[in-house]
């Protein structure tokens, strides 16, 4: 198993990854399958260059992906578009994509690392209560209009 960050030219790769997540979980995201299905190649490529975007691959296969944004108000990282496939999940490949982006945020000089969770994520808040992170007291809805719920959570670095 390894993870590898992308760049502009993995977009293909990418945008692949990111429909199998939305269609898998699309109750885990903010954003929906038909509005990533819309999106053009130069979205894709702009999106791989405003973020540090991580991909785990097992013999070939892509099996999970992670990505990081500068958070330059507060002075750190959040971790975004978290997934796994479903036929790796328990093997480990959930923590080696966290630990991906704490080390970006980490060698980037950021001094936290912030996310969010849709309520009732169970595993997911395990999975980063396991790394450090801890719920901070902040919650809303997932994007504008819409009824479900996530939480932030944090970890300083």
């Amino acid at each position: 198993m390894g993870i590898r960050r992308l760049t502009a030219e993995d977009w293909a790769g990418f945008r692949d990854i990111r429909l199998r997540a939305l269609a898998d979980a699309p109750s885990a995201f903010g954003s929906t399958l038909v509005w990533a299905q819309a999106r053009t190649e130069q979205d894709w490529r702009s999106s791989l260059a405003q973020r540090a975007q991580f991909l785990a691959s097992a013999d070939g296969v892509d099996i999970g992906t992670v990505g990081g944004l500068d958070d330059v108000e507060r002075d750190g990282a959040h971790l975004i578009s978290m997934w796994v496939a479903p036929e790796a999940r328990g093997t480990g490949v959930s923590g080696l994509l966290v630990r991906a982006v704490i080390a970006w945020a980490a060698e980037a000089g950021y001094r936290a690392v912030w996310l969010e969770v849709s309520d009732g994520n169970t595993a997911a808040e395990r999975l980063y209560l396991r790394h450090g992170f801890v719920r901070t007291g902040v919650h809303g809805p997932i994007a504008e209009g819409d009824p479900r719920l996530e939480f932030e959570m944090v970890r300083r670095l």
